[in-house]
């Protein structure tokens, strides 16, 4: 495999994504306590193909308005500015996670359905331990995998060998990475966060979601996301290469107050969540 550096893979790898400045101002936006339903409407209408994209998830089948809602403004008064940020966070980043990986055996949609799923898991989570926002949490496990989208054009050639490397030493196929090319996907993804300036717990979760105790800054968020892509992984959902072995963090499930036997009770929560949060797939392909 190619011996290259971090700064050297992203800057040699050619169309990685960028999040649009509307989306971005949403996420700051919706922090500030002062924060309205006209301010963050304001923010999402700057960017058309945004606003339309929110709009036609918020009267997607999975909120069952009793009415169409035509308006970003009214959209954030029925739903809640933080379900608004969800939304302007799926409908920025559905385009990159629909693409094939082929250095990763992940086929068109798979990206994006271990994506959102894992989103999903950590929301559920959240909700249920009530020591993260939801929403961040959402937004954390929707971008955890972004790394991806750069090292698998690196990868691509190599992954069978990777796979069989895996499947002989039994070891993670983040490890695999690690020893390949110095780093993982983990890290090429908390790189990309940082040039967008994004908060800390979306660079925390993107770096330590497969290793959360090593996490330098003890973050719920990311004992979250890795929680929530282990679900998504057990369930199959947008499995690829990698996802043959995934070794659950029990310090994770401690710090969250949670063990084995709570994480099934949430993994049937999840799998509810899931059949409803998988439909907004049909309207943002439309």
């Amino acid at each position: 495999m190619p011996q290259l550096t971090l700064e050297q893979i992203v800057s040699r790898t050619g169309d990685l994504p960028a999040l649009p400045e509307a989306t971005l101002s949403v996420m700051r936006e919706t922090d500030k306590a002062e924060a309205t339903a006209r301010s963050v409407a304001q923010h999402i209408i700057k960017d058309q193909s945004l606003a339309a994209r929110v709009l036609r998830l918020a009267n997607s089948a999975f909120y069952g308005l009793p009415r169409q809602v035509n308006q970003i403004e009214e959209a954030v008064v029925i739903l809640g500015m933080r379900t608004v940020k969800n939304l302007a966070m799926i409908a920025s980043s559905y385009a990159w996670f629909a693409k094939e990986l082929k250095g990763y055996g992940l086929g068109p949609q798979d990206m994006w359905r271990h994506s959102l799923a894992t989103a999903t898991a950590a929301q559920v989570i959240a909700e249920h331990t009530r020591k993260a926002p939801g929403d961040l949490a959402f937004c954390c496990g929707l971008l955890h995998d972004l790394g991806k989208l750069a090292l698998h054009v690196w990868l691509d050639g190599s992954v069978d060998k990777v796979i069989q490397i895996a499947i002989q030493t039994g070891k993670p196929f983040d490890e695999i990475e690690r020893a390949a090319f110095g780093f993982d996907h983990a890290d090429v993804g908390a790189h990309l966060a940082a040039g967008w300036n994004l908060p800390e717990s979306y660079k925390l979760s993107m770096n330590y979601h497969h290793r959360p105790d090593e996490c330098p800054t003890p973050d719920p968020v990311v004992d979250m996301v890795h929680l929530g892509d282990y679900l998504a992984m057990s369930m199959g959902l947008g499995l690829g290469a990698d996802g043959m072995v995934y070794a659950l963090s029990e310090g994770a499930l401690e710090r969250l107050g949670l063990n084995e036997s709570s994480l099934e009770e949430l993994a049937s929560k999840f799998l509810d969540a899931w059949e409803k949060s998988s439909s907004m797939t049909k309207e943002l392909a439309a």
